[in-house]
């Protein structure tokens, strides 16, 4: 089977989309390979298929049905990349999101775009108190539809994630589920260090950014003005309010072929 893909960096959150169709059902086998080093080496794979809905230009659907807001900004960004639309401002579906979500892209240069992109609303915020061995983490799970994000100010050390992710897991059932520590920097700036776990695939990244707990963050917090959240690959913004956005940069740093043929 031979793929075609791009491979994009929002704020360093390595995104692959896949712009042929192969079968649904085969999405989460091609996505461990796609991410796997000997391959595309990426921390997500999304694949672009037809919009269901008149009004959206695309659709993007993950490899597990999530939610990811970094892959929905990359996709936004592929539609002037490719020239499917000349509109900077048009709509974008997603799975995980039960309507279209509306994008803003600015082109910058042939391959460098900036991104905001409208983001599902919350389903609900409840607080949740695991343990990281004998260590209390408090901390307050923001459901969104095909991603639960766990927020703590809890900064955790590498070796209390694992833990952590196991407790999660048996409290939460849904397609993917992200712990975002995180600590205030200044009035309007925050810093997280985003891990997401997708239960479909079984994948389990350190993300150098993360769009959606970017946005659970900016929907705990209630801020009604724009934050800067810096990650280690970037930074990404979040307004909440009425409608809730994201924005970064995108940059489309490969694209070609990708053979998935068996082994002789």
């Amino acid at each position: 089977m031979k793929l075609d893909f791009v491979k994009a960096s929002p704020a360093q959150n390595m995104t692959v989309l896949i712009t042929n169709h192969p079968p649904a059902a085969r999405y989460a086998a091609i996505a461990n390979t796609v991410m796997s080093y000997e391959y595309a080496h990426a921390e997500q794979v999304g694949f672009l298929v037809s919009p269901q809905t008149a009004d959206a230009v695309l659709r993007l659907e993950m490899s597990g049905g999530e939610f990811c807001g970094n892959a929905v900004l990359t996709a936004a960004a592929y539609c002037l990349y490719k020239g499917i639309t000349v509109n900077g401002c048009f709509l974008l579906e997603s799975s995980g999101a039960n309507q279209p979500l509306a994008c803003e892209v600015t082109k910058k240069s042939s391959s460098f775009f900036e991104a905001k992109a409208e983001m599902p609303a919350p389903l609900s915020v409840e607080a949740l108190t695991v343990h990281a061995d004998s260590r209390a983490v408090a901390g307050h799970l923001v459901r969104l539809d095909g991603i639960t994000h766990f927020l703590t100010s809890c900064w955790l050390n590498e070796e209390e994630f694992e833990p952590v992710l196991k407790q999660l897991i048996g409290n939460i059932n849904d397609k993917a589920i992200g712990i975002i520590p995180y600590r205030k920097l200044t009035d309007e700036a925050y810093e997280i260090r985003p891990f997401v776990y997708v239960k479909e695939t079984g994948s389990q990244f350190f993300e150098r950014a993360c769009g959606s707990g970017t946005l659970a963050l900016g929907v705990y917090l209630g801020e009604k003005r724009p934050l800067t959240v810096h990650q280690p690959g970037g930074v990404i913004y979040v307004e909440t309010g009425e409608k809730n956005f994201i924005a970064t940069t995108v940059r489309f740093t490969c694209e070609g072929v990708i053979n998935l043929e068996e082994q002789p």
